[in-house]
């Protein structure tokens, strides 16, 4: 399991390599492919989700669990980056804080090692984070240069807030999408997994001449690899008493490393893409060892 996992981290950053070299060959421009992921893409990879998930809607308690997860990390996140800077990095660190790459990397992983039980937990847990990371969390780090008036329109116009109700409504009607929809819709899971990998790659290639920003990487880094999932299992394991089939789960979702859509919401709202970018591929990177190295130590437990 340990070097299966490793090999399937290993492919996803082969993909971000590849967005870089092709950014810099075909000059393309990172914001236009954000804007696409988070306008098309993301709202309708959550909807084919929903329309999809197990008709046991008590699963919807993973999805307000990691919501409200992810909302409190983020808004500890945000106070320590606003003790550390005084710009848009603070939002940019809150954001961050509170979510990790559960689409474009802890999927296909739970898809390749997890029981189907245990993937509906995880399909209803990422559904969860992404509304956290379009609502919660894109206000976080629109305040970075927008105002509260200015940060709550934009969320407004966000499809995929509308794109999450219209498929829990057509869900809890028993309403049946035809089979030929439902599998044009599917199509969009890979555009999502690609190009949201891709992106971080093609924002790096964007940037000619680069200055690493040592401190904001190594807290981004420490907050997602050590602080986050460390105090997450402390929570899930000994307070709320997670049975241990569900905590695995819980254990690869806090073990993700950062999420491919800091650099996509950074992008679309101009607050330090670069920054996000350069994180977010080091986390990746590091992620090579952390997550199956956090799956396996839990996985030993009884």
């Amino acid at each position: 399991m340990f070097f299966e996992i490793m090999f399937r981290v290993a492919l996803l950053i082969l993909i971000t390599l590849i967005g870089f070299f092709v950014g810099k060959k075909l000059d393309l421009r990172e914001k236009d492919i954000s804007s696409l992921l988070i306008y098309i893409i993301s709202p309708l990879v959550i909807f084919v989700s929903i329309i999809q998930s197990p008709s046991d809607w008590t699963y919807f308690k993973y999805s307000i669990a990691s919501l409200l997860t992810a909302s409190i990390a983020a808004s500890i996140a945000y106070l320590l980056g606003r003790y550390l800077w005084s710009d848009g990095k603070a939002n940019l660190f809150g954001f961050a804080g509170g979510t990790g790459n559960t689409g474009y990397f802890a999927l296909p992983i739970a898809f390749a090692i997890f029981n189907p039980n245990q993937i509906a937990i995880a399909i209803f847990i990422i559904i969860g984070i992404n509304l956290y990371e379009f609502t919660i969390g894109y206000f976080i780090t629109a305040k970075g240069h927008l105002t509260t008036k200015e940060s709550i329109t934009k969320i407004i116009k966000l499809p995929i807030i509308y794109a999450v109700i219209l498929g829990i409504i057509l869900k809890s009607s028993n309403t049946t999408l035809h089979p030929i929809l439902i599998s044009t819709l599917n199509n969009f899971k890979g555009a999502y997994s690609i190009l949201g990998m891709m992106v971080i790659g093609i924002t790096l290639s964007s940037i000619y001449k680069m200055k690493i920003d040592w401190e904001f990487s190594f807290f981004a880094l420490l907050w997602k690899h050590l602080i986050y999932p460390i105090l997450g299992l402390l929570s899930f394991h000994y307070i709320a008493n997670i049975p241990h089939d569900v905590l695995v789960v819980i254990t690869l979702m806090l073990a993700t490393p950062m999420a491919g859509n800091v650099v996509v919401i950074a992008n679309n709202l101009n607050v330090h893409p670069e920054k996000a970018a350069l994180s977010v591929i080091l986390s990746t990177t590091l992620a090579i060892v952390t997550v199956p190295l956090a799956i396996v130590m839990i996985s030993q437990e009884t």
